[in-house]
């Protein structure tokens, strides 16, 4: 059955909820992520999404700790073949708006699980959520109300934090207890003994399985949450039998007022799951390890990055890449790894790792296979594709054959294909350097310097070395103004370029400003979010479309 004739019945299957529940989606499992293929109208209102969230998955529109609930829920359903039920909030604006979603895998005859149908009765404010029911707190709205009371009496923020709560069971998340009375003991006990330690400030509230709480920084906000863990880990009984509650805890300082409250929660977040593999009762600041340090627990990263091809958890997302002077677009390949045991994974962490432990060539190797695949199957749709390549593959011996082999495995040109080489990338031996560029070439690759002005050697570089463009650093086009010490920098990097036959492409472009700007003074190709985002493989014709109607529209009014 091939891919049309599998899709048109599930399409039917959708009609016929959406008429019964209004509020459907319908999800794609594909490389270890869900993704969504069609959302209702109504389910677009209740979830706050938009159309862009056709071909995206949990981690492009929400922060991770939505993003790791929803995912959680889905993978219990395609690992149990059962529908999985539960209320919940669907997206952070719809925090006080409560709905009863079921996710109900489509078991294919092979017995396999590609699709999902979820579908949700709202459940009206004035019955509240079962999560009222249960627990009496008060709803996340209400919590976020208090806050902006809050910041409204006094000037700074640095006095307040969020804390981001789960709860474990012997050493088991409280997600993993299997019978819902057990649950609620637990969640109900919890509760009683925050509200007695905490007094009359107390705001907390429910978010799925865990808990966000608005606490006051006064004094040593460790050693007291340190006491409130030591409070909750005291045993006690329900039917007889002794239970043992323990928690894990991350803490975001607001500070000044310098990022959105979506993103203190998330770092309280990131940082709680830092704290859950402390194991036992862990309290942990985000500011105090960062999500950098966080996984640069070099062991634990090398192991799931050894099985990170083999587990299917790396995506190739791209970026559109435009043409200043013909509108054609092409793309960049960019890297994401999403471990099933780490979450998200930046690139910048995973690829320092994977070249200390030295599986970076495996990884490389991954990235041009599946690129050259995706160019051959997109029947020209992605266009020309740049790919980065790290230090160590670079200095590999086999990275000509590798490349050849590739191209011809899919039919492929090599011309389809340019190698983007950051500075810090470059090789000390300028001899051995030039010869590896100049064998690319010739075989039919282009080679762009990436990040080009960042470094003291780059003109240097643009002196000895045989390329074919340069990439100016978005640090560049982010302060573009006319006059400004950036727009002279970038008009003299254009004029000499032009002169010694090198293509420039500037990075980081966000306004229509910056984009005729650039075009004014002949820069050659723009790529930045004013084009599009990156995107996973799925969305290249519309991300393509987008930015080629975003390059029409600026001509018009140029």
């Amino acid at each position: 059955m091939d891919e049309q004739e599998r899709v048109v019945p599930i399409l039917n299957i959708v009609r016929t909820f959406e008429e019964l529940y209004e509020v459907v989606f319908l999800m794609e499992l594909k490389e270890n992520q869900f993704f969504y293929r069609y959302i209702s109208s109504e389910a677009k209102k209740l979830a706050s999404l938009d159309v862009d969230a056709i071909g995206k998955h949990f981690y492009d529109v929400y922060p991770n700790y939505i993003a790791d609930h929803l995912a959680r829920l889905y993978k219990e359903a395609n690992d149990t073949k059962k529908p999985v039920i539960f209320e919940d909030k669907l997206h952070m604006e719809s925090y006080d708006e409560v709905a009863k979603l079921v996710v109900m895998p489509l078991i294919e005859q092979d017995g396999k699980v590609t699709h999902f149908i979820s579908y949700t009765e709202k459940i009206p404010l004035t019955n509240t959520s079962y999560m009222n029911q249960l627990t009496g707190l008060s709803s996340f709205h209400t919590l976020l109300d208090h806050l902006k009371d809050k910041l409204q009496t006094q000037k700074h923020m640095n006095s307040l934090a969020f804390c981001y709560i789960t709860l474990h069971r012997k050493g088991n998340s409280i997600l993993d207890v299997n019978d819902s009375s057990f649950e609620e003991v637990y969640i109900l006990e919890f509760i009683k003994r925050m509200k007695n330690v905490s007094g009359e400030e107390f705001h907390l509230a429910r978010i799925g399985a865990e808990f966000l709480w608005l606490v006051e920084e006064n004094g040593d906000l460790i050693a007291t949450l340190k006491d409130v863990q030591q409070m909750i880990s005291i045993p006690f009984l329900h039917k007889g039998k002794e239970l043992l509650m323990e928690t894990s805890m991350g803490i975001s300082s607001l500070g000044e007022r310098s990022k959105s409250i979506t993103t203190y929660i998330d770092e309280a977040y990131q940082a709680m799951q830092q704290a859950k593999s402390e194991k036992g009762n862990a309290v942990i600041y985000f500011d105090s390890f960062t999500q950098s340090e966080q996984l640069q627990s070099e062991s634990r990263l090398e192991d799931e990055l050894k099985n990170c091809i083999k587990n299917k958890e790396l995506v190739l997302h791209f970026q559109p890449i435009v043409n200043a002077t013909t509108g054609e677009v092409r793309h960049e390949a960019l890297l994401r790894w999403f471990s099933s045991k780490l979450g998200p994974v930046p690139p910048d962490i995973f690829i320092v790792a994977a070249e200390k432990c030295g599986f970076i060539k495996e990884i490389d190797t991954w990235v041009i296979d599946t690129v050259c695949e995706k160019v051959a199957q997109s029947n020209g749709e992605i266009g020309k594709v740049s790919i980065n390549l790290s230090t160590k593959t670079f200095e590999c011996s086999k990275l000509e054959s590798v490349l050849l082999s590739a191209c011809h495995m899919n039919q492929i040109d090599p011309c389809l294909i340019e190698l983007e080489l950051t500075e810090h990338t470059l090789l000390e031996d300028e001899k051995k350097l030039v010869a590896k560029l100049n064998s690319l070439r010739k075989a039919g690759f282009t080679i762009a310097i990436d990040d080009f002005g960042m470094r003291h050697a780059s003109f240097n570089y643009l002196r000895v070395l045989p390329v074919d463009k340069i990439k100016i650093d978005k640090a560049f086009v982010q302060n573009l103004l006319p006059g400004s010490k950036e727009f002279h920098i970038i008009t003299s990097i254009l004029a000499l370029a032009r002169k010694i036959g090198v293509k420039v492409t500037a990075e980081g472009v966000e306004t229509k400003e910056q984009a005729t700007m650039l075009m004014d003074i002949s820069c050659d190709e723009l790529q930045g979010y004013l084009f599009g985002k990156p995107g996973p493989n799925e969305v290249i014709a519309k991300m393509s479309r987008v930015a080629k109607n975003q390059w029409i529209e600026l001509v018009q009014e140029t």
